[in-house]
């Protein structure tokens, strides 16, 4: 059997019904063109048939006597549970599916069997379908359920398509191991951790130093965060919204900035988080806090196991404008890269394991009423596909990440490019944030914002530049290239504004644009009720 690491046992052992440890993806399809019959049925219909679920799906936990869990493998697993079928009721828009996901969202995975789960939702307007696949977090981390997500979606209409649960993957460890081997595996284990100590105990020293205010390190502290409506204890109830950001665009703002699309999709959220507070007349005197994932897997690793680490990140200051918050941040993060180049995995994981854990121990105790938070936000960029996939002939239009709520926060924002489009999924507390797709609108103007200083701030650069050149009029070529280059910016400055709709002109979810009336998400059981069947 496969012991999990304690990374892992970490998801189950903190663990409750008010915070479930798993985490979602959220695929919108077009069915295709002219196709005879209902293609969502024809396809659970094919899912269903491919009946051999193989490694690592077969697996569940099993729990020793030292509390320790393994995985074993199951040889009676029941696939009409883990794959269903869902109809939306008409008119199938995106508030009705973001109903439906949230009550899925909510619901824990039943430990005694595999920890997935995949819905096929169908009746979307203009032709779509949706499909909403679960797993938890003690089964894989960020970068490797985006592998699952793709395993089973091809860049060929015309492929065959085979059930991620069918697909036969090269497994790195073997279901048991000597007795030799475990000795060996362990006493590497415990080496590691020896000499991550060192670089542990300096950074320790330093964040308790900071927070005397003795020394500044290059990460915040713990615990030191402002408090905010949403830096509380979830509870059962979930949020979720979408929304989409053009990827062009946003790599436009980097390239002229220096900065990159880490830093700028940062930035838009911190924005909008501020933006979204002002609304409601919260007004913070210390910059948010964020929970960063950082991903510890080497390239090529197909081990299910978690392999990340949680760093915290400073943003910006109220007052600060669009591009001084954007400079702000991006100097956060180079100090934060700094910072943890000088520690090995094993420290990392640890320093994450720790901080995690007294903040699982501050919620169990009530007294995320009482400290600071840990952090207010925790932000992850994962990056996706550049070229649109396919399944059956059905294109995946958008991908949204329905994540995890850590423990002392109940706001979680994940962005996943993908196909030209950065897909935004907002995850929160229904009691700590219930209008989540306000927050969602304040990411779009938020972004439209930051674009125009950053194009305005380019613009009156070039001419201040030209002004300082004092051209003679023999050099009208370096004019004409001049002018050219600020009548491109200008222009690019007035394309920000327009609406830009995907080349899929998918109405699920537009960057840059919502439809008012889809976005509320209502509560009316006659407009959300869904029927499922296997």
């Amino acid at each position: 059997m496969q012991a999990l690491t304690l990374v892992d046992m970490g998801f189950l052992y903190t663990e409750t019904v008010a915070s479930p440890k798993h985490v979602a993806g959220l695929q919108i399809f077009t069915a295709p063109e002219h196709y005879e019959g209902n293609f969502t049925r024809d396809l659970f219909d094919s899912l269903m048939s491919q009946d051999e679920i193989k490694q690592p799906f077969n697996l569940k936990l099993k729990k020793q006597l030292t509390g320790q869990y393994h995985w074993q493998e199951d040889n009676n697993i029941d696939l009409s549970y883990h794959v269903r079928f869902a109809m939306l009721p008409q008119p199938g828009n995106e508030s009705q599916l973001l109903h439906f996901v949230e009550h899925q969202h909510e619901t824990l995975l039943d430990r005694n069997r595999p920890l997935w789960e995949m819905i096929l939702i169908d009746g979307l307007e203009d032709n779509k379908f949706a499909i909403y696949l679960k797993a938890h977090h003690a089964f894989t981390d960020g970068a490797k359920a985006n592998q699952l997500l793709m395993s089973y979606l091809s860049n060929n209409t015309d492929a065959p398509m085979t059930a991620f649960w069918n697909i036969e993957r090269e497994q790195k460890e073997k279901e048991l191991d000597s007795m030799l081997t475990s000795i060996g595996k362990t006493s590497k284990k415990l080496s590691d951790q020896v000499k991550s100590i060192p670089s542990l105990t300096k950074l320790t020293t330093k964040l308790l130093f900071q927070a005397a205010n003795v020394y500044k390190a290059d990460m915040p502290t713990p615990f030191m965060a402002p408090k905010t409506p949403f830096s509380v204890s979830p509870k059962r109830a979930r949020r979720a919204a979408v929304s989409a950001l053009p990827l062009t665009r946003v790599k436009r703002i980097g390239k002229m900035t220096g900065a990159t699309i880490n830093d700028v999709v940062v930035t838009i959220c911190d924005m909008a988080i501020h933006n979204y507070l002002a609304s409601k007349n919260f007004n913070l005197k210390k910059p948010l806090v964020a929970q960063m994932p950082m991903s510890l897997r080497d390239a090529g690793d197909t081990v299910t196991n978690n392999q990340v680490a949680i760093s915290l990140v400073e943003l910006a200051y109220r007052g600060e404008s669009p591009l001084e918050r954007l400079m702000t941040i991006k100097d956060s993060c180079i100090k934060l890269k700094n910072e943890t180049r000088l520690l090995t995995k094993e420290a990392l994981t640890s320093y994450t394991m720790a901080s995690q854990g007294l903040a699982v121990v501050s919620e169990f105790l009530s007294l995320d009423t009482i400290l600071p938070p840990m952090g207010n936000v925790l932000i992850s960029n994962v990056p996706g596909p550049r070229e649109p996939l396919y399944m059956m002939g059905a294109r995946m239009e958008q991908c949204f990440p329905i994540s995890v709520l850590p423990p002392g926060m109940s706001l979680n924002i994940t962005l996943y490019s993908y196909n030209g489009l950065i897909n935004v999924g907002l995850v929160s507390c229904r009691s700590a944030l219930p209008d989540l797709t306000d927050l969602a609108e304040f990411v779009n103007s938020a972004f439209a914002e930051l674009e125009d200083e950053v194009l305005t701030s380019a613009t009156t650069s070039v001419m201040e530049q030209i002004a300082l050149l004092a051209m003679p009029k023999d050099n009208s070529d370096i004019k004409q290239e001049s002018l050219a280059i600020i009548e491109q910016i200008l222009a690019d400055a007035e394309k920000s504004k327009e609406v830009q709709v995907p080349a899929s002109d998918s109405k699920v979810t537009q960057p840059a644009k919502k439809v008012a009336a889809e976005k509320k998400i209502t509560t009316d059981t006659a407009n959300t009720a869904v029927t499922t069947s296997a």
